[in-house]
C-alpha cells in the first residue's frame, strides 16, 4: 500500500459514503474535498475555509465544518488536537505521524519515524484493537533554541558589565 491513496480512490469512497449514507452529493462537498487533497498533509478549518476563498469559491463555514464531519465518518480525514488551541485535522494514509512541538513558539512539524512506526504497529494490546496512532514530542524548536541562547549571553553580558 502506498503512502497516499489516491485521490481517485478516496473520491471514490466519500461517493460510496455518500450515497449508503443517503447523503446528498452536493458540488459543494467534492470541491471542499479537491481543496483538502491539495493541502499540506495536516490543516485547520481556517487554512481550508481561506484557501476556498482566495481560489473565489464561496461557501459557508457551515459547509466546511458539516463536511468535514462527513469526511471523518467517512474515514478519510481524522481529528487531531496538537498544539491545545486549534484542532487539526489530517488525511489517513498508512502512515502514521510523529508530531515535534515547540513548546516556545507553538510551531509544530510531521516527521515520519518509520522505526517507531514498526514498533508501534508490532505492539498488541489486551482487548484492544489499534487502527493508527499519533504521537506529540514536545521541546523547543532549533530557532527558538538560538533566540534563547542569545538572549542567555546578552543577560550575562548585561550581568558582567554591571
Amino acid at each position: 500500500m502506498t503512502e497516499q491513496f489516491s485521490n481517485t480512490a478516496i473520491l471514490k469512497k466519500f461517493t460510496s459514503f455518500l450515497e449508503s449514507g443517503s447523503y446528498r452529493k452536493t458540488p459543494e462537498r467534492f470541491s471542499i474535498l479537491d481543496k483538502i487533497l491539495l493541502l499540506p498533509h495536516t490543516f485547520t478549518i481556517e487554512q481550508l475555509y481561506d484557501e476556498l476563498e482566495r481560489e473565489s469559491y464561496h461557501v459557508s463555514r457551515a459547509t466546511v465544518y458539516n463536511t468535514v464531519e462527513l469526511l471523518i465518518k467517512a474515514g478519510i480525514l481524522r481529528k487531531l488536537f496538537l498544539d491545545g488551541v486549534q484542532m487539526k485535522y489530517e488525511r489517513i494514509t498508512n502512515v502514521s505521524y510523529t508530531y515535534l512541538i515547540c513548546t516556545s513558539c507553538g510551531k509544530f512539524k510531521e516527521v515520519k519515524d518509520f522505526e517507531l512506526s514498526a514498533f508501534m504497529n508490532a505492539r498488541t494490546y489486551n482487548a484492544f484493537h489499534t487502527s493508527h496512532f499519533s504521537m506529540c514530542v514536545y521541546g523547543v524548536c532549533n530557532s527558538c533554541a538560538r533566540k534563547l541562547k542569545k538572549k542567555d549571553v546578552n543577560n550575562k553580558t548585561k550581568k558582567q558589565n554591571k
